[in-house]
Formats: C-alpha cells, sequence, structure tokens
C-alpha cells in the first residue's frame, strides 16, 4: 500500500496538481523507477523519473510505501548530483 504524508498530499494538492502530477503519477514512479537512491542522512528512499523531472522521497515501513514529499525540478540532475556528490545520496 502507498500512504501519503499530509506534507505529500498538500504538496500534491495546492503546488503539483498544477504541473499535472498526481498521486498516480507518484504511485507509477515508486512501483517502476528510473533509478532507486538512498539517501543517507534521512534514511529513506528516493524514487527517481528523469523524464518527468520528479523525485519522490519515501519509507518502507510493514510492506508500505509512505510517501514523504515529491521534488520536482527542471533542474532535477543537478540536486541529485549535487547530493551524490556529497555522498548523500548514494
Amino acid at each position: 500500500m502507498i500512504i501519503f504524508t499530509d506534507h505529500a498530499k498538500d504538496k500534491l494538492l495546492k503546488e503539483l496538481s498544477k504541473l499535472g502530477i498526481t498521486g498516480r503519477t507518484v504511485t507509477e514512479i515508486i512501483r517502476n523507477p528510473d533509478e532507486l537512491l538512498y539517501d543517507s542522512l534521512t534514511n529513506r528512499f528516493v524514487a527517481i523519473s528523469w523524464s518527468r523531472d520528479i523525485a519522490v522521497i519515501h519509507e518502507k515501513s510493514n510492506g508500505d510505501f509512505i510517501v514523504i514529499t515529491v521534488i520536482y525540478s527542471s533542474e532535477l540532475k543537478d540536486i541529485v548530483n549535487r547530493r551524490r556528490g556529497s555522498g548523500r545520496w548514494i
């Protein structure tokens, strides 16, 4: 099951829905990411969709995926490269 935190729900409704990003989009990215990274600082996972410029930050708990937040950026590659370079995202 995929569970959205209040923050993630809020962000989807107030910001990302204007860009056509929905809960279904996020679910698809979690289930079939282009790349899956690990955030060594927060112990969370980062599911990346390069074609959509989206990163979904999530946790796994008791077989469920808990969506913490969703990052949309036309500069996603730069963000990912910086965090990889610092050793944060591996």
